[in-house]
Parts: C-alpha cells; structure tokens; sequence
C-alpha cells in the first residue's frame, strides 16, 4: 500500500519539495521519526546537490556531510554501490552506537539516538539519501524498518527524478572560481569569482573527502546541478607542489555533454533513445537515422514517439529546448 501512494506521488508533477514533504509524511507514519534530512544528489556521482531538511543538525552539516562520504562506520557510497541500499546505525554497529564517529560527534550531542539510512537509487544511478533520526529516548531501528526502507529505495529514487529540475535554460552562467581547502576540508583561500557563487554547499565538503581519500573513495568527485544561472559544476583535485595535501575545487558552467548526460537521465531515456537523441539533435532526418542506426524507418518513428512522451516535446524543436543544444557525439 505504502509503496503504491508513493508510485501515485511520483506521477503527480509535483516540484521537488513538495513531493519530498508529502514522501515524508507516508513514512513517517509506517516508521516513526521526528528529526530528517533528505539530500538530493548527482545521479553520477551520488554528491548531494541540495535537500531538504527538519533538525536542529544545521551547524554540524558541513562534518556530517565529511563522515558521510569517509570514514564512519556507515558511509552513503557504500550504500550507494552496494547491495543493501539502507542501513541503522544500530544494526552496523551491533547496538554499540559508540562505535560510529559521525554519531559521537554531530548526533549525540544533539540528543539523537538511532539514525536510518537509505539511499534513492535506480538504475540510473542515486537520485538522494533519505536520513531518518529517533531520539535517544526512543527504541531504535529495527530490522522491519530497514528492509521496509531498502525496498521503497527504488521508488523514492524514481520520486525524485521525476520531481528533479529539468530546465536546461538560464542566465549568463556564473564565472569560473577556485576553492581552496585545508587538510582538515577548511576554505582558506579563493579566486574573487568565488564570491558570486553564494553559501558553501554540502557538496564542497563531499567532493573534498573524497579527494582527501584518494583511492579509497570509489566515486567521481564531480558533481552537476542546477543555479538559478543555468546548470553548474564542481570538481576537485589534490594539489601537489607549495600546497602539498591542499585540494583544490574548480566551480564553473557545466559542458553540454554533462548537461545532455543528467538530463537523459532525468528523462529516463534508454541508451538506444540517447542515440538517438543525440543524432536528432544533429539534424539528422529520419532516413538518415534509420541508416546510422542500423533499423527501419518504423522504428526510428517509434524510438522518437517514446523519447516525445517522456520528455513531454512535441516536435524535434521542443526537445532541442529540453536538452540543453548541444550534445555529446556518439558512435555511430
């Protein structure tokens, strides 16, 4: 029952927070909670985006945000390439909370007892992390509710790219700016574009301990999304010479190839659809496609009426608009 009010949620058009908030309310009253947070993230690379929040957390994120990635007893990229999509600190930690340095140092303190994890994953990859806290009065997590959760991981994931911003569109995009981080993830210094760039996300933290990591962290320190300005990235790399352990974050437009890869995502196109997409995008008519494909004219006509009901064009103009111009080349 409760995963088919989430199916119908997913399907109402609803902006993202809204359908968070109204996602929010079903669980809370199959699981029980008080204190969340749910984080939208990069598909790609599972770094979160924005979110969405009810705590009293706020002054500790940029350090949960760390343990997170690296270096706790439960972290979101094992979950994410993993087989389990969600977890209770509880159960990692066999009841012995102690055990978790992102619970003795942010949660704790805040009077928080168990915390449940779960990560929105699809087949396209992570979409968020739904993280759901009991008090330290209350009776932890228990197993139901973690399997309850790890089997309504894949409809939240769809929830929220059917809810994720899609408009590939925008302002002059913001400057290109660096980000220098400390050893211990700490900003100290900057390019002057790196003003015009707003509050430091979670996403800086995230993508830092992964750098700091190295090998250790097995996902990509990149992410995309989307400004007020047009669609976005931030990456980041270790430096090496006068600044030796210092990581650097390049924040700057997104490529059109990043851009065409989220959207296609988004949209739920499959891999045969973004052929041709991408092709149609080119200019290429129907015969033509047919060719470069290697089918009929048929299917290209039945390849394109799908790709036109999931991204709502109605004509090739319509879907230039929705994703973005320019696109990566492909083979042929």
């Amino acid at each position: 029952m409760l995963r088919e009010r989430l199916d119908a949620l997913a399907d109402a058009g609803l902006e993202l927070e809204e359908a968070q908030r109204e996602a929010i309310e079903l669980l809370r009253r199959a699981v029980g909670f008080e204190r969340w947070c749910w984080p939208s993230t990069d598909p790609g690379s599972a770094v979160s985006t924005g979110g969405i929040a009810e705590f009293d957390l706020w002054p500790e994120l940029p350090r949960i945000a760390e343990l997170e990635e690296h270096g706790d007893i439960t972290s979101r990229p094992a979950l994410v390439l993993g087989r389990r999509q969600s977890v209770a600190l509880s159960g990692a930690t066999g009841g012995d909370l102690a055990q978790s340095r992102r619970w003795r140092e942010c949660l704790r303190p805040y009077g928080v007892g168990d915390e449940l994890m779960t990560v929105c994953r699809d087949r396209h990859g992570c979409w968020g992390s739904v993280e759901l806290m009991r008090d330290s009065d209350e009776p932890p997590f228990d197993e139901a509710d973690v399997e309850l959760l790890h089997e309504l991981a894949p409809t939240l994931g769809r929830l929220l790219r059917r809810s994720a911003p899609r408009s590939g569109g925008g302002a002059a995009p913001l400057p290109p700016a660096t980000l220098i981080l400390d050893g211990e993830l700490r900003p100290t210094s900057w390019t002057p574009a790196f003003l015009a760039w707003g509050d430091l996300p979670p996403a800086v933290f995230e993508i830092g301990a992964r750098v700091r990591a190295g090998e250790a962290s097995p996902l990509p320190a990149v992410v995309r999304f989307r400004t007020p300005q047009g669609w976005a990235a931030i990456e980041g790399a270790r430096l090496q010479g006068a600044g030796d352990g210092d990581i650097a974050l390049t924040l700057r437009a997104a490529t059109p190839d990043e851009i065409f890869d989220l959207l296609c995502m988004t949209y739920d196109l499959s891999r045969r659809e973004r052929q041709l997409v991408a092709l149609v995008l080119d200019g290429l008519a129907t015969k033509q496609l047919a060719v470069a494909l290697s089918i009929s004219p048929h299917t290209v006509q039945d390849h394109l009426k799908s790709v036109f009901a999931k991204t709502g064009a109605r004509t090739r103009g319509e879907l230039r608009s929705r994703l973005a111009g320019p696109v990566p080349q492909y083979d042929r």
